[in-house]
């Protein structure tokens, strides 16, 4: 090496040079050596993780591949790294290396390095060294002392390591889970291989000792992994094999599975996908446990059920509020114990003379319970497995209105009839009807109030409009109110939507001009578009205000948001409208002016009602908005008033130039409102379409529910006849019950959406479903089969309520083409007669051809829309409806066959000039006779559809049960407003007496009353609230006769305002029962039990049938038990013909055994009563 000692400067540049080409050098052989080493080091721990997958991380292949993993890392270190490192190189060697790659030095370096090594000899000079030295510095200074050797090549390998780390980074990021659970387990060496392992099992109970003979569970974790299947493997000693036992998974992650009678020790672990938890041992030792569990159900006093007594309990499933009576039998006597609710609210166990110990605890949340026994020398032990308790809450009643289900019009001087229908699982506490005037103060009318316990209760009333003082352009608004009778959780309310019978003019009052003959102004009926949509809006709102305790803070200000911008749009749209009106006015009728003070008027209400909607004030906004209404319709009918006058042809001269600015504002206003009804109707027909794919969405789903349902009640029904427990499903039962509720929210959601009755009725039957699980899952006994039964044909019963709606699409939209089609022939016959009238030389003739051009454009849009609902309607309907879906496929080729949409458009060239030539009225004619065709054609397309036989019977048993219902209904609320009037004429006391009499004497005849309802599902509701008629025979009729009419019972007589209103309620149920004969006659049926209830309906239409209460109570009694005969009969006709079968038997006795059974439950009722 070099000596710096009194060398010149030069010297000292030479060596800094050679040292910074040998740092250089030595630095590009490192990066070479990381790029290899990284790459191989990946590869290694990318096989390791590999291997510890297959060998699903063992604590023992954790080790192994640690210390594989620990050589391979130091080896490739040495080798690439500390090797080419450590390798030592002379000035020389890198003189020449740094010649070799910079060729420009031309052995200048080589040269001084060996010079001034050799610089002091004597045959060498030192100046020249020196110069030598300078001369190779210099050309190093000219190459950057060979810097750009090394440059390129460590930029290569650093980018080289720089992809490898990245790629490796994202490998292990984004690729399976095990490559990053492989690089914890083997690079964190702190932790031990135990704690490493990411792949485990957690068992419970572990290590124990159980009571000798007890039944053990044992729970699994899986922990990192998830598994299809995970088995329990056990030996009953050291020599034995294991056996495996199949574990039922829970949730998630978790396993279940029982040991049952573990009678000496055993070891056992759990294995799952490979992965085996550690070897646990039970240990036993004579403890008592519990053998049998007896358990007795006693229900809230509000459902009216009996108790329930299961001889081998276990999980429970009952209503909220249940008090459970427990008894258990030990093994061996027990000095005491404790039953432990979610390991916190232990209860004292009593013993009994026959060494029994008996508890009792309310169920009133979720949770888990068992049995703790004390132990001879010792502390409690545990007696029994940890048992499941589902509490099924109560549903809140339903309520809707089955008639007329829809906001209606009608006279100032005509009768409207509603009906509303309530629902609860036990039994409707009241129902009320709640109605306004034009947005005022509502009144309250209590339809029903329940002293008896009814759960469908249907309720009817008159509005005599005629005496409410109501004219054109007036609304009522109503909806009902329904509560039930918990008193655990407190009453639940339910409230209807909000519907409107609008008030329209007398028939004498509009009077429609010969040329609007077929409906004119646009077709007429986009007249109410204006309120259409407020009346909307107004039932959001009612809606929001209804359902906000259920909304979450977001969910209520999306809705508002939602309500607020529709209002918005709509005064944006009548604003407009006015300002147009407004512009146009000049000369016009005295009647226009008033129009637009109505709008604007409707326009100031629309704003405060806009800003109670933004501030979340839903109830505050429902007065502005109901306002508006009042002032639109108002207008709207003004509005129909002036055209009729307008366009009536009143003679004479002198109004040529007003009735032609009436005109123009006309066709303005009717203008705007097409404009209107059409973006309504596409949004709502896009709303349409996508709350019709969810219902397709939930019916799938329904399907595959009803199809697993079956499968479990099937293996439920092996296993009771087998003799088995019913165990072992109920993980099944509560994952089928968990998605049913699930499926019944959304049923319930779009039922508040689209304002369906049945579907909140299908809702509730998954409901019901639901809470069938729930109990077959609890249920260790063979009323397990029948639960699971009853859930089944609940679920098939929401199932085929779900097709009849899917089934009922087509009929709907059949019906909306149809009116379409009568828009589309009303518009083309009103584009025709003003077309025909239009004077080219006239003042304002352009404007007008404009407008009319305008209009033939729609129509022809309408005409193409309308094409392709009939593809779509005739597409969906073809299976089930072959003909009807011909038709509709012919209605479409008349539109394309006919050229209809090229001749609309074609006749607007004949605008400008007149449509008077022979030719343009031609080309109108032919325009109207093919609208006229596409009518008659979708017409006949509609009259072919639902002639099916079995949609026809289950329309029949339909009406047949709403028949038997509403007229029970009835019975009930004439014997409420008869005691009523008794309570009121008698004192306070007596009355109380009487009534009491009377509901004892109910209570003996109740129980001959019920034997057409004996025999509910093993899961059903007992001592069904729903008893015949016949059960209140003569308990009440002697209660109601009217003082005055001979006899001593008290005073009963109906108001006049009750009389007319049961009158009227009479009536309309007569007309059902109308519509039930000829659907019972279409079916060659026997009527003549429906007969003897039609003449009994027409009698309670007499005034004079409700001069004697007691005579009116039997009739009416006899009626309703008719009709349910009539509704059983049916039934079980549409049974026979359906071939159904019924896993766990029904209700229905076999008619050779009828008489019997009638004879049998007559005499138990009548030795009651004489017990009594």
């Amino acid at each position: 090496m070099l000596n710096d000692t009194d060398r010149p400067a030069s010297h000292a540049d030479l060596i800094a040079i050679i040292r910074d080409v040998r740092r250089r050098w030595r630095l590009k052989l490192a990066m070479r050596g990381a790029a290899a080493a990284v790459t191989l080091a990946i590869v290694a721990l990318l096989a390791a993780a590999f291997g510890l997958q297959t060998l699903r991380f063992t604590p023992a292949s954790i080790l192994a591949f640690r210390i594989v993993i620990g050589i391979a890392f130091g080896a490739i270190g040495y080798w690439f790294l500390a090797r080419p490192l450590l390798r030592r190189v002379s000035d020389e060697q890198v003189a020449l290396y740094l010649e070799e790659h910079e060729p420009s030095l031309e052995a200048a370096i080589i040269s001084a390095v060996e010079a001034d090594r050799d610089g002091g000899s004597a045959d060498r000079s030192p100046l020249l060294v020196r110069r030598l030295v300078e001369s190779a510095v210099e050309k190093c200074r000219a190459i950057e002392h060979g810097r750009r050797i090394e440059r390129q090549p460590v930029r290569r390998y650093s980018a080289a390591t720089a992809v490898v780390l990245l790629t490796a980074l994202a490998v292990f990021l984004l690729g399976p889970a095990y490559l990053r659970h492989a690089v914890s387990a083997l690079l964190v060496i702190s932790r031990s291989v135990e704690a490493a392992a990411p792949y485990r099992i957690e068992v419970k109970p572990g290590h124990a000792t159980i009571p000798r003979g007890a039944d053990q569970s044992v729970t699994a974790m899986l922990v990192g992994f998830d598994a299809d299947q995970a088995g329990l493997m056990v030996r009953k000693s050291p020599a034995a094999p294991f056996e495996r036992l199949p574990l039922v998974r829970a949730t998630g992650n978790r396993y279940d599975g029982m040991l049952f009678n573990v009678a000496a020790p055993v070891e056992y672990f759990v294995e799952a996908a490979g992965v085996r938890s550690p070897v646990y041992t039970l240990k036993v030792a004579d403890m008592p446990y519990v053998q049998r569990l007896e358990l007795e159900y006693h229900f809230p006093a509000y459902t009216g059920l009996a108790p329930r007594k299961i001889e081998d309990g276990g999980d429970i499933a009952v209503l909220r509020g249940t008090e459970i009576r427990l008894r258990a039998i030990p093994t061996m006597a027990a000095a005491g114990g404790l039953v432990v609710v979610d390991d916190k609210s232990p209860s004292p166990l009593t013993v009994g003379s026959d060494g029994s110990l008996s508890g009792r605890f309310t169920a009133d949340h979720d949770g888990f319970y068992r049995i703790e026994l004390d132990a001879p020398n010792g502390p409690h032990v545990n007696g029994s497995p940890q048992y499941t308790i589902d509490v099924l809450d109560d549903q809140p009643p339903s309520v809707s209105f089955s008639k007329p289900g829809r906001d209606t019009t009608a006279s100032p001087i005509e009768e409207v009839f509603v009906e509303a229908k309530a629902q609860d699982d036990f039994g409707v506490k009241n129902l009320e009807l709640a109605y306004a005037v034009n947005g005022g103060p509502a009144t309250t009318l209590k339809l029903f109030d329940g002293a008896k316990r009814l759960t469908d209760v249907t309720a009817g009333h008159t509005f005599y409009l005629e005496e409410m003082n109501v004219q054109a352009g007036d609304f009522v608004s109503y909806y009902a109110r329904a509560t039930d009778n918990d008193t655990v959780q407190g009453p639940q309310r339910a409230t209807s939507d909000l519907y409107f019978i609008r008030v329209r003019p007398l028939q004498k009052d509009f009077r429609r001009a010969p040329s609007q003959a077929g409906g004119g102004g646009g077709g007429g009926n986009n007249v109410g578009q204006l309120s259409e949509q407020q009346r909307q809006i107004i039932s959001a709102t009612f809606n929001v205000q209804r359902d906000r305790k259920k909304m979450s803070a977001d969910k209520l200000r999306e809705s508002t948001t939602v309500v607020a911008l529709s209002q918005a749009k709509l005064r944006e749209q009548v604003s407009d409208l006015v300002n147009q009106m407004r512009q146009r006015l000049g000369a016009a009728p005295a009647g226009f002016n008033e129009i637009v003070d109505l709008l604007a008027k409707a326009v100031d209400q629309m704003k405060p009602a806009e800003s109670k909607l933004q501030a979340r004030d839903p109830e505050g906004a429902l007065p502005p908005e109901q306002k508006a209404l009042q002032f639109l319709q108002q207008a709207e009918e003004k509005y129909q008033l002036q055209i009729s006058v307008s366009r009536g042809g009143g003679g004479g001269g002198g109004g040529g130039g007003k009735d032609s600015m009436a005109e123009d504002l006309a066709d303005l206003f009717q203008l705007e409102l097409d404009r209107m009804a059409n973006q309504y109707e596409t949004t709502e027909r896009a709303s349409q379409q996508q709350r019709d794919q969810k219902i397709d969405e939930l019916a799938e789903k329904l399907k595959e529910l009803a199809r697993r349902q079956e499968q479990e009640a099937e293996r439920q029904r092996r296993q009771a006849m087998a003799g088995q427990s019913g165990s072992g499903g109920g993980s099944q039962q509560r994952a089928l019950a968990d998605q049913a509720e699930e499926a019944a929210r959304q049923l319930e959601r779009l039922a508040r959406e689209e304002n369906r009755p049945e579907l909140a009725d299908s809702a509730r039957q998954l409901q019901q479903a639901a809470d069938a699980m729930r109990r077959a899952a609890s249920s260790n006994d063979s009323s397990a089969a029948a639960q699971a039964s009853a859930a089944m044909q609940r679920l098939q019963e929401a199932q085929r309520q779900l097709q009849q709606l899917q089934g009922s699409r087509g009929q709907r939209d059949i019906a909306d083409a149809q009116r379409r089609a009568e828009e589309m022939a009303r518009e083309q016959a009103d584009i025709s007669a003003q077309a025909q009238k239009l004077d080219p030389s006239a003042a304002g003739a352009p404007d007008k051809a404009q407008q009319l051009a305008q209009r033939k454009d729609a129509l022809e849009a309408k005409a193409g829309e309308l094409e392709r609902q009939l593809d779509r309607t005739a597409g969906a309907i073809q299976k089930d409806e072959r003909d009807a879906a011909r038709k509709l496929t012919e209605a479409a080729n008349g539109i394309r066959d006919s050229r209809l949409r090229d001749k609309i458009k074609y006749s607007k060239g004949f605008l400008p000039g007149g449509s008077n030539s022979e030719y343009a009225r031609s080309l109108e004619t032919d325009i109207g006779s093919n609208i006229d065709a596409l009518r008659k054609r979708i017409g006949d397309a509609a009259a072919a559809m639902g002639h099916s036989q079995p949609d026809a019977m289950s329309q029949a048993l339909q009406k047949a049960r709403e028949l038997a219902r509403g007229m029970e209904s009835l019975d009930q609320r004439m014997r409420e407003a008869a005691n009523a009037q008794a309570k009121g004429q008698k004192a306070e006391g007596k009355g109380q007496k009487a009534e009491g009499k009377g509901q004892k004497a109910e209570g003996k005849q109740g129980q001959s009353g019920q034997q057409g309802q004996q025999g509910q599902q093993g899961g059903g509701r007992e001592g069904n609230p729903n008893a015949p008629p016949n059960a209140m025979g003569d308990s009440r009729g002697g209660d109601n006769q009217p003082s005055g009419m001979g006899g001593t019972r008290p005073g009963g007589r109906f108001t006049p305002e009750d009389v007319r209103q049961f009158r009227g309620e009479a009536r309309q149920w007569a007309n059902d029962a109308q519509d039930l004969r000829r659907l019972m006659r279409n079916q060659k049926l026997d009527t003549r039990a429906l007969d003897e209830v039609m003449r009994g309906l027409q009698a309670l239409q007499q005034a004079d049938s409700y001069h004697d209460p007691d005579a009116l109570a039997k009739m009416q009694t006899a009626l309703t038990a008719q009709m349910k005969r009539l509704e059983f009969e049916l039934r079980r006709k549409i049974d026979a013909n359906g071939n159904q079968v019924f896993l766990s038997g029904n209700d229905e006795v076999p008619e050779a055994y009828r008489k019997l059974v009638e004879q049998y439950y007559r005499a138990l009722s009548k030795g009651k009563q004489d017990r009594r």
